[in-house]
């Protein structure tokens, strides 16, 4: 969503407005240039009262969602190109009110929305706190219609967007944690947990970390649950995931096994806390498999120069001699190896523990 002009109407604002309103007109069944909006629009337009023509518009567009196909992308621009003719003051309630049935009603026309919302987005000015809405109202109609693959690409462009907007702590907030929740529906579950990580950011120690407390939560069982998460210094660097996790001390503590324990410490926990694992929404199955493959590189990490006997590994993590090079193959172990080891070096920088 680059800022191009991608909006395309001419002639002056009377001649539009009485060519938006004659479509609409005409999609409300009205009698030919006789219809109630028509003669509306040109009574506000004989007296001049170009606001009231604005809002009368902004109000309108649940009826161009019965346009045609093929004409939905251009009556949507002429509305847009219309909007642009109103005050300052007035503009943004405008447009906000504009796209509001776009999310509210649910038909077929999803990537005609799509387009329409990318148009309105792009003839906005690189600083516009409008183009927060607007992306907004992009995300969750592409969420609800399953085009959230058609955002994947701008998401990383996001955190230099919200410096432009020059929006509030608070929309910037709500606007990462409605990311990841929109990715987390649509099983991009890494990605998600990387938005939740940038919505706690926000937190500082003068906010209530009440607030923050159930994303905590959710941030760190992610991160012990997703099978890529391998390292979890992003979350210990976070002030109120320390703060809000000190209330959650067994979550703490196994979120301690993962970042530097084994499978022995882990077996300990679940021995001492037989229900909190299930009672956090996790798998002990698949926390166990996890946790080998964090001892497998921990232990292949601390013997770097020397070899390791298959009896070693077998005796730490559990297993038969037979299944050793099993697990070293499906564990990908030089990449495991490789984050354990610049995390470890990460997480003694900063004094963690």
């Amino acid at each position: 969503m680059t800022y191009v002009n991608t909006v395309f109407t001419e002639g002056p604002l009377e001649a539009q407005a009485s060519e938006f309103a004659s479509y609409v007109s005409k999609l409300k069944g009205e009698p030919e240039e006789k219809g109630p909006f028509i003669i509306e629009t040109r009574n506000l337009l004989k007296d001049k009262k170009f606001e009231q023509v604005f809002q009368l518009f902004a109000k309108s567009t649940s009826v161009l969602l019965e346009a045609p196909e093929k004409e939905f992308e251009a009556i949507f621009n002429l509305l847009i190109a219309i909007l642009k003719s109103a005050s300052p003051d007035t503009h943004p309630t405008l447009i906000k009110s504009s796209i509001e049935s776009l999310v509210v009603n649910q038909n077929d026309k999803a990537i005609q929305k799509l387009k329409v919302l990318q148009n309105l987005y792009n003839t906005l000015e690189y600083a516009s706190p409008l183009r927060y809405d607007v992306f907004l109202t992009i995300l969750d109609i592409a969420a609800k219609n399953d085009e959230i693959d058609t955002l994947l690409l701008q998401l990383s462009r996001l955190d230099t967007w919200v410096k432009e907007w020059a929006i509030s702590t608070n929309q910037i907030r709500e606007l990462y944690m409605t990311v990841s929740n929109r990715l987390k529906e649509a099983g991009e579950l890494k990605l998600s947990h990387d938005f939740l990580l940038k919505h706690l950011a926000t937190y500082s120690s003068s906010d209530d970390l009440s607030t923050a407390k159930p994303a905590v939560i959710r941030a760190v069982t992610e991160a012990i649950q997703l099978p890529e998460i391998l390292s979890f210094e992003d979350i210990l660097e976070l002030h109120v995931a320390i703060q809000c996790l000190k209330s959650e001390e067994k979550l703490f503590d196994l979120l301690k096994v993962f970042l530097n324990g084994n499978l022995k410490e882990y077996k300990a926990y679940v021995d001492k806390n037989p229900d909190d694992v299930e009672k956090f929404g996790l798998s002990i199955e698949d926390n166990t498999r996890k946790i080998r493959l964090l001892t497998l590189a921990s232990l292949a990490s601390e013997n770097v120069s020397r070899e390791i006997s298959y009896e070693t590994i077998a005796k730490a993590l559990e297993i038969e001699e037979s299944e050793v090079e099993m697990w070293t193959i499906d564990g990908n172990l030089l990449n495991i190896i490789y984050i354990i080891f610049n995390a470890d070096i990460c997480r003694k920088a900063n004094n963690f523990f």
